[in-house]
């Protein structure tokens, strides 16, 4: 049997693809991830996570003198805590209360799979207390619909246990309470209560009436590490065809959410969701729907989950700044930033967040640019970079339609820029919790023993009159507890009963949005 020319190209291209595919099993790394710690891994990891904060975290170069010590006493209480093998997760909890005490609001812990006993319910906040709700969003008890206490210690305890797991100022915020309020057993832990199977839930009425209930906790399914070596061997072999069957389903993350478009609320009134500043910018379709709203006399954005930092929506919903007329000195300055110094960074590293160097700002004069820094804090030239400086968009003010933005402490990065700039707006009222105040880049880096991803801000941002904007946040002009079940028609009636904006930003309390207001 003799095979043409073609044939032999075609079976050995098949033969080289084939070849290539298998290579590829060999380049995806393996997860490493230690299920458990000893104490020298324990130690080896925290030094290294010192080490790392000291060279690269601007909040720590803030105040040096002061959060190394207690850094490095948080650390030793931990080290002194777990003498035996200490499971990844436990001591991915403890990272992250260490990482806490830097008051980062992008700090943050990646890469470990949490195997502590999860609170078999869902909590949901609604004014001061908690509802208990199944899988399905139902009361577990429609008599008895709030949670009181959780083995028997009182809620307030749980949150309290909670805080010490997020940043400052998000330890107020309900909706970022919520994941950890759910790790039962890693709270249990912090309150010094034993660990069981089940957990005792009690319940309370309007009439005041309490009943406890007891709900066995959900079993975890064993891990990857204790399949079979006859499974591990068939996923190995896995044959080729089985692969391109499964790179033909599979899906990337970018291309999964499908863009939002506009919503009515009344006749009035309509709403947009964004979440991906990065895609609006790309976006022209959900751009087009952002400009017709705009021509409502309300629009409403819900930014609640918003990052990224391009600044086109920013700048589109400029037309609903106020006419600046009393800062002469710097009509377009927005606010500095400066990053912490490191040898692998270049000095464009602000330049993603749309901030460029003083020196490129030619229409200022030198005295009229001493002028503008004037109030910038002194800082160490060693540690951190010279200053850069980010310009107001060029917009004109138009129209008299107003503006409501849904806001929470997850509304990181531009949409931390886009809440503070629309605070001020007479005709743009924020709603929610307070933000965070995550406006820089973070810099990262993996554990060497537990293969934690930690990640903490490596810049910092500033007011265009000096004040330190990272970490401080903004607070909404209309207070609203984050509830995906929102009464948009009340939601609209409050904003329209509102305050005019420049009563708003004398008085120190936000408006509360009453009970009435939610489902």
């Amino acid at each position: 049997m003799s095979f043409s020319y073609r044939s032999i190209v075609m079976l050995l291209s098949v033969i080289i693809f084939a070849s290539l595919l298998k290579l590829a099993f060999f380049a995806v790394p393996k997860d490493n991830t230690a299920p458990m710690l000893n104490a020298q891994e324990v130690r080896q990891d925290l030094y290294a996570l010192l080490d790392q904060i000291e060279q690269h975290s601007a909040f720590y170069a803030l105040t040096p003198d002061k959060a190394s010590p207690q850094l490095k006493y948080m650390a030793s209480l931990i080290v002194e805590q777990y003498q035996d093998m200490t499971p990844n997760d436990r001591f991915a909890a403890e990272i992250t209360k260490l990482l806490n005490s830097l008051k980062d609001p992008g700090a943050q812990v990646y890469d470990f799979d949490d195997q502590s006993g999860d609170l078999p319910l869902t909590l949901r906040p609604l004014n001061d207390q908690w509802l208990a709700l199944d899988s399905s969003n139902s009361p577990i008890n429609n008599d008895f619909p709030f949670v009181t206490h959780i083995d028997g210690l009182p809620m307030s305890k749980w949150v309290a246990a909670s805080q010490a797991y997020l940043p400052e100022p998000a330890k107020q915020s309900q909706e970022m309470q919520l994941p950890w309020l759910k790790k039962l057993n890693l709270l249990r832990e912090d309150l010094g209560l034993s660990i069981k199977p089940y957990v005792l839930i009690t319940l309370i009425n309007d009439d005041l009436q309490t009943q406890q209930v007891t709900l066995a906790l959900p079993s975890h399914e064993p891990q990857a590490q204790l399949t079979t070596n006859n499974q591990d061997v068939k996923t190995q072999d896995m044959s080729v065809l089985e692969f391109i069957n499964q790179l033909s389903q599979f899906e990337r993350s970018e291309f999964q959410d499908v863009p939002h478009q506009l919503e009515t609320v009344n006749n009035t009134t309509v709403k947009l969701k964004i979440s991906d500043l990065y895609a609006f910018e790309l976006d022209r379709d959900l751009q087009q729907e952002l400009l017709k709203g705009m021509t409502h006399p309300l629009l409403i954005i819900d930014l609640r989950d918003a990052s990224g930092f391009s600044p086109k929506l920013l700048t589109l919903l400029s037309r609903y700044q106020d006419a600046d007329l009393n800062n002469t000195l710097a009509p377009n300055v927005m606010g500095f930033a400066h990053y912490r110094r490191s040898p692998e960074l270049r000095n464009d590293y602000l330049q993603p967040l749309n901030f460029k160097p003083l020196a490129a700002l030619d229409e200022y004069s030198v005295p009229r640019l001493k002028s503008l820094t004037r109030n910038l804090p002194s800082v160490d030239e060693d540690k951190f970079s010279p200053w850069y400086i980010r310009t107001k968009p060029a917009v004109t003010p138009e129209g008299r339609n107003r503006l409501a933005l849904l806001v929470s402490p997850k509304c990181r990065q531009e949409c931390e820029w886009i809440a503070y700039r629309t605070k001020s707006w007479s005709r743009a009222n924020l709603i929610g919790e307070k933000t965070s105040g995550d406006f820089a880049r973070q810099y990262h880096f993996k554990l060497p023993n537990s293969g934690l991803d930690i990640r903490f801000s490596s810049s910092l941002t500033y007011d265009a009159q000096g004040k330190l904007l990272s970490g401080a946040g903004t607070e909404p002009d209309i207070w609203l507890p984050q509830n995906s079940d929102i009464q948009w028609q009340g939601l609209v009636s409050l904003v329209r009963s509102a305050k005019p904006k420049t009563q708003l930003i004398q008085t120190s309390q936000p408006t509360k949005l009453a009970q009435a207001k939610l489902n």
